[in-house]
């Protein structure tokens, strides 16, 4: 026993133990578990991982959110808008950019796996060119059937890429 050190009890000792054992853990974000598993994907590609840009999340935000609360899917807009003007409107320049789109899948894993199995989709989060991303997940509980499918959708994904120019 160190004598600059005080005594405990195991009483002491048990209560300090539970109490770090059911302090709350911060879970990752939807984003955050898509930006992993992206840059796991692009390390196996030789690629350098993407690093998460406010104004390409804002973008990525403003679309997920407006898809999910006008009910449609889609890369353009209901207003026109393309992902290219979407990146624009938040100050973002770039040489190089492009937009994965989803809807229906619950968990970030389920998303990243789908662009995965998908050429376009597939092909942006492996290019080497891109180097920042915005990354987000609107979930829209009252969802309504789009057009083509028979059930809500409910969960919006969008993760717009870019090569800031």
């Amino acid at each position: 026993m160190c004598p600059s050190m005080p005594r405990l009890s195991w009483a002491r000792v048990l209560f300090l133990a539970l109490a770090v054992a059911a302090s709350p853990v911060a879970a990752a974000s939807p984003a955050e578990t898509v930006l992993s598993a992206v840059n796991a994907a692009r390390a196996k590609a030789g690629c350098q991982p993407l690093r998460l840009n406010a104004k390409l999340t804002a973008a990525a935000k403003g679309h997920a959110t407006a898809m999910a609360q006008q009910n449609f899917f889609g890369h353009a807009g209901k207003d026109g808008s393309k992902f290219s003007s979407r990146i624009k409107r938040q100050g973002y320049s770039y040489r190089t950019a492009a937009e994965n789109i989803a809807a229906g899948y619950r968990s970030a894993s389920q998303v990243v796996t789908g662009w995965l199995k998908s050429a376009g989709h597939r092909r942006n989060m492996l290019n080497c060119r891109m180097t920042e991303t915005g990354i987000a997940m609107v979930y829209q509980p009252d969802d309504r059937p789009i057009r083509g499918n028979p059930a809500p959708l409910r969960y919006y994904w969008v993760q717009v890429f870019a090569a800031p120019g």
